[in-house]
């Protein structure tokens, strides 16, 4: 059945310790975790052709999310060899101590047929600003160990938190997943959409299951109906560096639209027949909630969360509203948005009653209003920070214009080119037309999509005159490949003076870490050009490509095109670090290269040099730092990793 990856190590090292909780769960149940007669469970047998990542009954392992400050998701599902016909009854365990010796809240919920077998538990009763373990048993074998941690209520010195978007299982091996698994100093991990997808682009075949490089193959190709989405998921977290990032951190998850697309397409040749497809949009999100710990909302529109006390399964009362928020205390408001739903293609009209005559909507009057409002409250109570998990680059990244209001022609490199109203109209809230007529300062946006690193200021439209503030250069530090040299394009300079703000119209700051996976331009320019066996002149071409872009778009502060993986954000009461973390999609186990860093500051010190403006981002070296790693202030015990097989 193919290489399996150390799920006898119970026996030393990491899996000693996951031994050990088995062990330790001899006696007191209630105490100490668990009956003496479960095992670590059943390695599935070669002929039995489904995803897994783990033993079995948990062969798709754990996951976390949506922390509150007293509560937190919790996540499993069950996979037998025969399904049965009636529930499965699950008990979840959560603990102080990785050994899971402190129980300190349990369960049982039954895993059915109608949730896809899956378990999620809203976790209450729970202290804020603390990790937590957990694990799930059943049908005589528990589960690998799990690590979340709540919000904080109360002001924390710190909070770091990791991003990424577009993870293409057949397009890299995921090594960055592997990375952000290992680190030990994260709050939470954000996943901006595209978090599964529907096919294989055709530029980007790495890796099948089983080997399986077939669109026969339901695998490798778009899915047909709702076991096939379900499947889809499977596979996903079958993969041990997915199934291990999932394991160790909590996740805050919004979808795109590669998640819910209920079309059937491939970019590959297929013979299958994409009219014999029953897949439909509650199809796709319907997974989406049972596959991802993600918490609910209520169908009032409020984004307000379901909040279930009794430990039964939070079933979505509105599953097409995935819009939402996590308060982190007086540090940190998080928002995840939804700019996919109304698209072109899903069948649904969105209220654009909040804009100019004539303008479309991505987020809906209700989704618009809601979010505005919170942000100027989030403001005004005093939070720092408002970070906003955003699909796609909402900065201006396209063809500039030549004057303010004459537009050219647009490329369409992001949605947000054909919704420039509602942006202006978020980006004018912000900056003071709202009821109480202030500006909400210190907004970051972090967003996927389009496959490219890429950092800026946030302002409504870009011209080419004046010319770009702060010089152009190339990325000293190299990228993951040894091709990409110079890898990328920043400003050198802040382009302000001490005392003048010239930068003044930006109302906060985008961060996007590129993709865990899926092509960029150098994609682009090998399909152009024919030259795919040619990576330095992709290379090239990708950074023409690039410094078009930053030269044409005033706010643009910093883009690279080629190389992908993850990005960390480490705030703090004064500033916001943001580092881009790249591996070889390539090459399986990559090392993690740290690829560039920026820096955004929360108050104005408009005598430094070079003055520090609110709602900016720029290159640290421009503000005389070093680039160097941050790394936490708080590190917790890793979760054991025994028990996961090799996809």
């Amino acid at each position: 059945m193919g290489t399996r990856r150390e799920f006898l190590k119970q026996a030393g090292g990491a899996g000693l310790g996951l031994g050990a909780a088995g062990l330790a769960g001899c006696g007191d149940s209630d105490s100490r975790g668990g009956s003496g007669e479960l095992t670590p469970g059943q390695v599935p047998p070669a002929n039995f052709d489904f995803p897994t990542g783990s033993l079995l009954p948990f062969a798709h392992g754990v996951a976390s999310g949506d922390p509150l400050a007293d509560r937190v998701i919790l996540w499993t599902r069950v996979t037998e060899l025969a399904p049965r016909s009636g529930g499965v009854p699950v008990t979840w365990r959560i603990a102080s101590d990785p050994l899971m010796r402190n129980v300190l809240r349990s369960g049982t919920q039954q895993a059915i047929a109608a949730r896809d077998w899956t378990v999620k538990v809203d976790v209450t009763g729970l202290a804020p600003a603390t990790t937590y373990y957990y694990r799930f048993e059943a049908l005589g074998a528990y589960s690998i160990t799990g690590r979340t941690r709540t919000a904080p209520a109360a002001a924390v010195s710190e909070l770091r938190v990791a991003v990424l978007a577009c993870s293409s299982y057949w397009s890299s091996y995921w090594s960055g997943l592997g990375h952000l698994a290992a680190r030990d100093d994260l709050d939470l991990v954000i996943h901006c959409g595209d978090y599964i997808y529907d096919f294989v682009d055709e530029d980007e075949t790495v890796r099948a299951r089983r080997g399986r490089a077939d669109t026969a193959d339901v695998d490798y190709r778009d899915w047909l109906n709702l076991a096939e989405i379900r499947r889809r998921y499977a596979l996903w977290r079958s993969d041990p560096n997915l199934l291990r990032a999932h394991q160790q951190h909590p996740w805050f998850i919004v979808w795109d639209n590669h998640d819910i697309d209920e079309g059937f397409g491939n970019e590959l040749p297929t013979g299958i027949d994409g009219s014999t497809s029953t897949a439909t949009l509650a199809d796709t999100t319907r997974a989406f909630w049972e596959w991802t710990p993600s918490r609910p909302v209520l169908a009032d529109g409020s984004g307000r969360f379901l909040r279930v006390e009794d430990g039964r399964y939070p079933e979505p009362p509105a599953p097409l509203l995935v819009y939402r928020k996590l308060p982190y205390g007086p540090l940190l408001d998080l928002y995840g948005v939804d700019t996919q739903i109304y698209l072109p293609g899903h069948g649904l009209e969105a209220d654009a009653s909040h804009l100019p005559e004539g303008a479309p909507s991505l987020f809906g009057r209700r989704q618009f209003e809601w979010l505005t409002a919170d942000m100027l409250d989030s403001a005004q109570r005093g939070v720092t920070w408002r970070l906003l998990n955003n699909q796609t680059w909402i900065g201006p990244a396209d063809t500039p214009d030549l004057i303010e209001g004459v537009p050219l022609p647009k490329l369409g490199i992001s949605r947000w080119t054909d919704y420039s109203a509602e942006r202006a109209a978020l980006f004018q809230y912000l900056r003071g037309a709202n009821p109480a007529e202030t500006r909400v300062r210190n907004n970051v946006f972090v967003s996927g999509d389009v496959h490219g690193n890429w950092a800026s200021d946030l302002v409504e439209t870009s011209t080419v005159l004046p010319p770009g503030l702060g010089l152009a250069l190339p990325n000293t530090r190299p990228g993951s490949t040894p091709e990409n040299l110079l890898a990328g394009w920043g400003r050198a300079l802040t382009g302000n003076l001490p005392g003048v703000n010239l930068r003044g119209a930006s109302v906060g700051v985008e961060f996007a870490p590129s993709s865990m996976g899926r092509g960029g331009a150098d994609e682009l320019i090998a399909n152009a050009l024919g030259s795919g066996a040619a990576p330095l002149l992709n290379v090239a071409g990708a950074r023409a490509v690039e410094l078009a872009l930053l030269v044409g778009n005033n706010n643009c502060r910093f883009v690279e095109w080629v190389d992908h993986g993850y990005g960390i954000v480490s705030l703090n009461a004064e500033r916001a670090i943001f580092e881009w973390w790249w591996q070889d999609k390539l090459t399986p186990d990559a090392p993690d290269v740290l690829g560039y860093q920026m820096v955004t500051f929360t108050q104005e010190n408009a005598t430094a040099l070079p003055p520090r403006f609110q709602d900016q981002i720029d290159s640290v070296s421009a503000h005389g730092m070093s680039v160097a790693a941050t790394v936490g202030e708080r590190v917790s015990a890793a979760a054991p990793e025994g028990m996961l097989l090799e996809s």
